[in-house]
This record gives structure tokens, sequence and C-alpha cells, in this order.
């Protein structure tokens, strides 16, 4: 193939992807724009890339009453996701280097184990008893932690990772008479950074968007994660919408519906969006790398 060729495709494939990124990207704008447009003139006309009527009510409206609310989940949040993903990719590198180790008997039991959680489960009634009755997770914070402290994809995932590591380096390390927890932390944890970082990005949009936990453990409001809290809000404003309008003290009080959807959105996705573009070159190569041992 000549140069021009080459050329030629390489740009055709510059433009698909431009294209895809186009495309990915139009929902984000269209939810910014009806974030930012008026209730009335997104229910006459629709929605838009540029904001109809452009306003700040629905933000007004749901910081009106509810921005302490808001700020305490957002905090709750981010001591979730911060806590949760250290913990949970502690939790991941730890089984997935047991499971690597050549030398380890039982490395093949701890794999089937885990493989074997993946195809059956025991349902989520027994799983909220235990969770509840013996765990005791129901209305605490590390409730919205341990369930997720191990996904067994991420495990297997990162135990690509240590095997692609030359096996002669832990050989030398154990000849200069390191252990495993100093190989571990010293060796296989750093060569295995872009690993780490991967599944990092994996448990912290897991922990972020979470809001199953949230429904099924928690009742106190003080513990609400930014996603269950804009679950609720919206809820409520369904529920006032559903009669058109609703009186409060002689007032009457038409909530905004679709621009509150499209708020809660930004609201919710906004900090990612934001952290994604500076790991997103660790995420691509660790997904490539990871694939495909060696």
């Amino acid at each position: 193939m000549s140069k021009a060729e080459n050329k030629g495709l390489l740009i055709f494939f510059y433009i698909c992807i431009a294209v895809f990124s186009v495309i990915c990207f139009a929902p984000f704008v269209l939810a910014v724009s009806g974030s930012l447009s008026t209730e009335s003139r997104i229910a006459a006309e629709g929605y838009s890339f540029w904001p109809r009527g452009f306003s700040l009510e629905t933000y007004q409206f749901l910081f009106g009453s509810k921005l302490e609310q808001i700020v305490r989940a957002y905090a709750v949040s981010l001591t979730v996701t911060v806590l949760g993903t250290v913990s949970a990719v502690l939790v991941t590198t730890a089984y997935a280097y047991v499971v690597s180790v050549k030398s380890f008997r039982f490395r093949n039991v701890f794999a089937f184990f885990a493989y074997f959680t993946m195809l059956f489960s025991g349902g989520t009634l027994p799983w909220y008893l235990l969770s509840t009755k013996y765990y005791h997770l129901d209305d605490k914070l590390i409730g919205l932690i341990a369930p997720y402290l191990l996904s067994v994809f991420l495990m297997f995932l990162m135990t690509n990772y240590f095997r692609s590591i030359p096996h002669e380096i832990v050989e030398s390390a154990q000849i200069d008479g390191a252990g495993h927890l100093r190989i571990f932390i010293r060796i296989m944890l750093p060569l295995g950074r872009v690993g780490v970082v991967t599944i990092s990005l994996f448990y912290a949009l897991q922990y972020w968007n979470d809001f199953y936990l949230p429904l099924m453990l928690v009742t106190d409001e003080r513990l609400y994660t930014i996603q269950y809290l804009m679950y609720t809000m919206m809820a409520n404003i369904q529920f006032l919408a559903s009669g058109n309008a609703a009186q409060v003290g002689g007032a009457i009080i038409a909530p905004p519906l679709e621009t509150a959807k499209m708020a809660m959105t930004c609201l919710t996705v906004l900090p990612i969006a934001i952290l994604y573009p500076f790991l997103q070159g660790f995420f691509v190569k660790g997904i490539v790398v990871g694939s495909v041992k060696g």
C-alpha cells in the first residue's frame, strides 16, 4: 500500500472517530442546554443544542430548598468513591497477585472460586438478608463500600497484568530475600500501575454512579449519595407534576420536570466528565494491555 493510500485511510479513520465522538458528546450537550432552558419553551418546542430561553430557574428550584442535602450528598458520594476505590483496588490487586503467583499451589482453587461467583449468585433476597441481618451493613457508610470491594472481572484483568510482568524479576527479588508482601508492594504494583489506574477508574465510576446500595441498605437521609438523592428528588418532582401543579401556602407551583431531569443529569455526570479526560490515556492503554498477555 502506497503512502498516499495509507494517508487517505488514516484520514478516513480520523473522520470516523470524529463523527463517533460527536454522536457520543451530543447527549451531554443536550442535557446542559436543556437544564439552562425554560420549562415552557422545552415543552412547546422540544430540546435543542442551544438553550431555549436561557434561564437558571431549574437550578434555583433544585438548590433553593435542597442545597444542604445536595452538598451533604456530594460529600457522601465523594467519601464513598475515594474510600471505596482505594479499598477495592487494594483487595482486587492482592487477590489478583495471589492468583498470579505460580508457586502458590492453591491459586487455581482461588481463581475457580472467584469465577464460580460470576456464574451463580444467591439472589437479591438472600443478599439483602445477609447484608442486614448478619453483617449489619444497613444505614452504615461501610454498607455503601463493602459489597463492591471485589469485581471478579477486574480481578482477572489485573491478573493478566501481573502475569505479563517477566517472572525473572520476581525470582531475582526472591533470591535477594524479598517476601511476597514486599514483592507485591515494591515490584508488582509499580510495574502494573497502568492496570491499577484502569481498575481504579472502573471502581470510581461504579461507586460514583451507584444508587442500588443506598436504595437497598439506606434509610437515613444523611447517608444519601448524590445519585440516590437525585433519584428521590426526581420521583418527588414527577409526583408533584402528575397533578399539573401543586398548591403550597395558597400559591400555585408548577415544578420543572423536563429541565429538572437534564439539570440532575449534569449534576451527577459533571464531576466524572471533568476527571475522565485526564485518565483516558491510562484507560485505553490498560484495556489493550490487559486483554493481551505479554
